[in-house]
């Protein structure tokens, strides 16, 4: 191996570009004895459960059920002795902030809470409210060769990687079952997986065999020393069997958590070479490891084998079609003009949504949509002329926005409502149960 390692010092400041997968190289490539003096020398009697209480009893409960954490509380948990140490570390996290398209602000915000040090008066100390994401920034841009630091990276990055699922796409896992669970994430493998096949194509492996060894050397850091094919044998899967399908939740998200973070690593770090970048997957899969067993969990290998989840999700399409041929959908009112007045900027999307789930299979072009809403509302004269810029009316436009404004929040794609398809519009089961609520209770409000 040729690759050249940068020697950092345990009091060096890091440089601004230095994150998680940088500490688990870090942490990785350190020789077991060193870790363990380090530990020893930093909290040689605390657990993990002790630091897991003292992460979230020192967060501050906000109006919204999540918490935030203030600078100062975070610098003793971390193992910071002086602030304007730790207040480097918050600087670069902003900045890491900054460079993933985050707004500092809503993370990073500057308080004076503490009394002044000087009796006679003068400016409290200066502090930081922060949030979950600021507290996983700070900990990546923090030195992993104190114990609390290292914890926290895993701690924080997993538990932010749950908030931004339920940000993003509206999946709260705790109302979830195991079958629901299995299908999200085992989807969100195989969307991931597609961006860690690019970042090795960029680090110099090649598809075929170079590429399944390098998958293999991430599974035999997660699985103690076995690929794909002791993994079958140890849990008796059939040699045709693919391990991801047979996979619970609970394995799916370490597998999960391995895979974001190597892309990361190698998309950040520059990895070049199959052998570096095999090694820096195996590294990852180690320390994804070793945090599921300081946390007390079950090693990934001695989980129980799931049914294989292609047969669940057939299983639940078939469920969903029985119940959307027995269970009609309702209609609104359309025989008085004052029903079918819309406020075409807040409601279209609604009418557009009953309209989709009531097709086959959900599906619907934009074209037919256009064409077929105007049975439902009633489309101003002013929306209905041709724009001869644009060729096209303006309320064609209007439908075609649910489309193409699918990254803001108040859209029913960004919303889960609906899935953007090649040429239309899919609707989901959430999308159903809305329109089967909405309207019922539109028709109930109508009638009374």
């Amino acid at each position: 191996m040729n690759d050249k390692k940068k020697t950092i010092k345990a009091d060096e400041p890091v440089e601004f570009d230095m994150d998680f997968e940088e500490a688990l190289e870090r942490v990785a490539g350190t020789e077991l004895e060193e870790v363990e003096d380090i530990e020893q020398a930093s909290v040689p009697e605390e657990t993990i459960e002790s630091l897991i209480d003292e992460f979230e009893l020192a967060g501050q409960e906000i109006g919204s059920g999540d918490k935030v954490w203030f600078a100062r509380d975070l610098q003793r948990l971390l193992g910071y002795k002086r602030w304007e140490d730790f207040d480097s570390v918050i600087q670069r996290a902003v900045i890491a902030c900054v460079n993933s398209e985050h707004d500092p602000a809503s993370h990073f915000k500057e308080v004076f809470r503490d009394k002044p040090k000087n009796s006679e008066g003068g400016r409290p100390a200066k502090d930081f409210q922060l949030s979950r994401y600021a507290c996983y920034l700070i900990a990546q841009n923090a030195s992993s060769r104190k114990r609390q630091v290292a914890f926290a990276q895993t701690y924080f990055a997993i538990q932010t990687r749950r908030q931004e699922l339920t940000d993003q796409n509206g999946v709260d896992f705790s109302t979830l079952s195991e079958i629901e669970q299995r299908l999200y994430l085992r989807n969100q493998v195989v969307e991931e997986n597609k961006k860690l096949a690019r970042a090795a194509s960029g680090a110099g492996v090649k598809d075929g065999v170079e590429y399944g060894i390098f998958q293999n050397k991430g599974y035999e850091g997660l699985y103690g020393g076995r690929g794909v094919k002791e993994i079958r044998r140890h849990k008796g899967l059939p040699k045709s069997a693919k391990i991801l399908d047979r996979m619970g939740s609970t394995e799916l998200a370490a597998n999960l958590f391995r895979i974001t973070q190597t892309e990361e690593k190698l998309r950040k770090e520059e990895v070049k070479g199959a052998h570096a970048a095999g090694l820096a997957h195996y590294e990852v899969g180690k320390r994804v490891r070793q945090a599921i067993t300081e946390l007390g969990g079950v090693v990934p290998e001695n989980l129980p084998v799931a049914e294989d989840v292609k047969k669940v999700a057939r299983a639940r399409q078939r469920q969903k079609k029985l119940t959307a041929q027995s269970t009609p959908l309702p209609e609104p009112e359309r025989t008085s003009d004052s029903a079918r007045k819309i406020d075409l900027k807040a409601d279209l999307w609604k009418y557009a949504l009953l309209v989709i789930v009531q097709q086959p299979d959900m599906e619907m072009s934009t074209t037919d949509l256009i064409a077929e809403l105007p049975k439902y509302i009633t489309v101003p004269d002013e929306a209905v002329a041709e724009n001869m810029s644009r060729k096209d009316s303006k309320f064609s436009q209007i439908v075609r926005n649910l489309k193409s404004h699918k990254t803001s929040k108040n859209n029913f794609i960004y919303q889960g409502y609906a899935e953007d398809i090649p040429g239309g519009f899919r609707g989901t089961e959430k999308g159903r149960q809305f329109v089967q609520t909405y309207f019922l209770n539109s028709a109930l409000k109508n009638d009374g």
